[in-house]
């Protein structure tokens, strides 16, 4: 138990990436509103945006023609994500080399178990501080940090600490630190369950914890016992090394809103056939579909199934996000951006195992799909696709 109190979890998240990125490139929009989504004109989203354009109300998933009335005087550049992803890397690759137990959770975000190699470089809060110094003096990068003994509290102090801050938060400054937060800071509460939370008097922490179970699970479902766990500063979720590259996603914001369910179906089968080809690239298969669907009014929803047998078929994506996207109700509803995504990925050898007849494995779907992949391999991705998909908008 004394060893899972003490401080051996940190959470690096590098500090307004994309722009901070941008400024370290060209030294001219230092100081300067920079706002990374593309062209104010177009109907996309801001991406990352500097501090100096947050003191304008510029947030990240804003849409673009909001942010410039708001900043008008702001400066907007696309998305460089060959560069990111570039830069990234070589932060990841820092982390790294103090640890082997890093689980990547995004572009610019990780989460690290150093508990195996403190006798060699020292305290947690140690290794976060190198960290910070190496990602600095190696990539002209800030990068917060937040320390303590589960996720969610380092994660917690890395946002208090922002930006460019090492905080570490322990067992014992738990009572102190937590209660008066708001609860907005509870992973997985967001503006609706926010809403409803208000509703029932809880604004921080310490209301939360003083709300029964029951009385949360009427109001918030399943959802209940995981927010009162967090609101106690309890998280036994592992650092998962394995983490990255465990699902693959393609999403498109439309340049108008849409309500053709047709026109939807077909960019779903689009997209179930990338994923699928670079499923079979990797030699990977996957077992978790996911859907997104982004409103007019930005009201986003996800629906997700986990499939019996994993799959690398186009036919058996498409299949199953038509089912998925039949459950919500698009009557009345213009869609802003679609999304796919694929996830519970594994090694094709290893999802193998088990499947005793060809016909449960989809042996023809697999056979056809390979047939497609051979033939674009050698004349090109545009060479050969299918009917419905010929007549799809120009500007998808």
């Amino acid at each position: 138990m004394e060893a899972a109190n003490q401080l051996h979890i940190i959470h690096g998240d590098l500090d307004a990436f994309f722009a901070a990125v941008e400024q370290r490139d060209n030294p001219s929009l230092l100081g300067q509103p920079v706002i990374v989504g593309g062209n104010p004109d177009s109907r996309g989203v801001v991406s990352t945006c500097s501090y100096e354009a947050r003191l304008y109300g510029v947030k990240s998933a804003m849409p673009m023609a909001q942010a410039i009335r708001l900043c008008p005087q702001g400066i907007f550049l696309p998305v460089n994500m060959k560069l990111y992803q570039q830069v990234s890397r070589q932060v990841m690759a820092i982390m790294a080399s103090f640890t082997p137990l890093v689980e990547q959770l995004s572009i610019d975000e990780a989460f690290l178990d150093v508990s195996g190699c403190t006798s060699l470089f020292g305290s947690a809060e140690q290794i976060a501080r190198e960290i910070k110094r190496r990602v600095w003096q190696e990539q002209g990068l800030t990068i917060s940090m937040g320390i303590s003994y589960n996720k969610f509290l380092a994660k917690l102090a890395t946002e208090l600490g922002k930006p460019n801050g090492c905080k570490a938060i322990s067992r014992q400054e738990i009572p102190e630190v937590l209660i008066s937060l708001p609860v907005k800071y509870i992973w997985g509460v967001g503006e609706k369950t926010l809403k409803i939370l208000a509703g029932m008097g809880i604004q921080t922490f310490g209301d939360l914890q003083q709300t029964s179970l029951k009385s949360l699970e009427r109001r918030l479902g399943n959802q209940a016992h995981q927010f009162l766990q967090l609101a106690a500063g309890i998280d036994l979720r592992p650092v998962e090394a394995d983490r990255e590259g465990k699902s693959l996603g393609r999403e498109i914001t439309f340049s108008e809103d849409l309500d053709d369910r047709e026109y939807l179906d077909n960019v779903l089968l689009d997209f179930a056939g990338q994923l699928a080809r670079r499923l079979r690239i990797l030699k990977m298969q996957a077992r978790t579909i996911t859907l997104k669907i982004r409103f007019a009014d930005f009201r986003t929803v996800t629906r997700r199934r986990t499939i019996p047998k994993p799959s690398d078929a186009e036919t058996v994506f498409h299949h199953t996000a038509g089912e998925l996207i039949e459950r919500l109700d698009l009557s009345g509803h213009k869609v802003r951006l679609i999304g796919l995504s694929l996830g519970n990925l594994c090694p094709i050898d290893d999802c193998q195992q088990g499947i005793l007849f060809a016909e449960e494995a989809g042996a023809e779907p697999r056979e056809l799909d390979k047939v497609l992949d051979q033939i674009r391999q050698r004349f090109g991705e545009d060479k050969i696709t299918r009917a419905s998909l010929m007549t799809r908008v120009k500007d998808h």
